[in-house]
């Protein structure tokens, strides 16, 4: 783990663009990396330490970088990826040419021994002006597309980000979300956003299938069941409440819905505890005058399922 974090932290400190923050929060971790990066920022200044005084989840500590960052553009990153050597210094020509608030760029992703690469569709290099519209349009199009909900392969402008952790507003940045964490803060940059563009620049290393990860012990473990249906929960909650009641807004909640109960199909059987929260949910949106019959029914369906795993029925 200790080798680990130094190949991080040397390939963070030899990118070719070298103004930069290196922020870390650490989220009451237990593996020992605060004081690896308390050395390297001991050498270099560029490095600063944030610790969590208990564990709060990805939404609260991204809130807490972004919010102390001075520079004028973000990118998140996880702990257990890598920002390629050139990914940076590219993506912030290209923004502030352009002048534009997000940029997307290419990332290589690895699952064991597979390695591919996350590709941006030629019909979506132009310069977009409606983000959220964008993405609905990519997620129903493209095989895959699960792996565009995620800020790690994007530069954003930090006005932006702080608009967006505003509207997001203090009761859900505090929910410990451990799960489907990029959801929130993502729907809601490319609802605040004005322009975004894809370009052909590697910028990113991610890696995928952690076997330590929350999604891959959940499990063995009743406790990080629960913490899964809460964080899925919250999301949803959130995307409800904050959609405005319009129609793309919604749209995207429909999509996100059935992602979501399709991905964690086999976890949300353990909901239980959760029953009313998600009849709550559920109602609110078979009572909208937005929704199509047709998409009522799809809702339904898996609401259904989800439900009556067991072959009883829940009223």
């Amino acid at each position: 783990m200790r080798l680990q974090w130094i190949i991080k932290l040397v390939i963070i400190q030899m990118q070719d663009f070298k103004k930069i923050e290196i922020i870390f929060v650490d989220d009451f971790s237990v593996d020992k990396s605060d004081k690896i990066i308390n050395e390297f920022g001991k050498r270099d200044k560029r490095i600063k330490l944030i610790k969590n005084k208990k564990n709060m989840g990805s939404l609260y500590s991204r809130a807490i970088g972004g919010n102390l960052s001075k520079g004028n553009y973000i990118i998140f990153f996880d702990s257990d990826d890598i920002i390629l050597k050139e990914g940076i210094l590219k993506s912030y020509n290209h923004i502030r040419k352009y002048n534009l608030d997000i940029v997307q760029f290419l990332s290589i992703n690895q699952k064991n021994e597979t390695i591919s690469i996350h590709k941006n569709y030629n019909k979506y290099k132009n310069i977009i002006r409606q983000p959220l519209l964008s993405y609905i349009f990519y997620f129903n199009n493209n095989t895959g597309a699960e792996n565009n909900i995620v800020l790690w392969d994007k530069l954003i402008k930090k006005q932006v980000v702080l608009k967006s952790l505003n509207f997001i507003g203090e009761k859900y940045i505090n929910e410990k979300i451990m799960i489907e964490n990029d959801v929130i803060l993502l729907y809601t940059i490319l609802k605040i956003a004005k322009s975004y563009q894809f370009i052909e620049s590697f910028g990113y290393y991610y890696f995928r299938g952690n076997l330590d990860s929350i999604s891959n012990t959940w499990n063995n473990n009743p406790e990080k069941s629960n913490e899964i249906i809460h964080s899925v929960l919250i999301n949803l909650k959130f995307l409800y409440e904050k959609s405005n009641n319009t129609f793309l807004d919604k749209y995207f909640c429909i999509f996100k819905i059935k992602q979501t109960f399709k991905k964690y199909k086999k976890i949300l059987n353990y909901a239980n505890k959760q029953f009313e929260l998600m009849k709550n949910i559920f109602n609110t949106f078979l009572n909208s005058k937005l929704i199509s019959n047709k998409d009522k029914l799809d809702i339904v369906k898996i609401y259904l399922t989800i439900f009556n795993i067991d072959g009883s029925k829940r009223k």
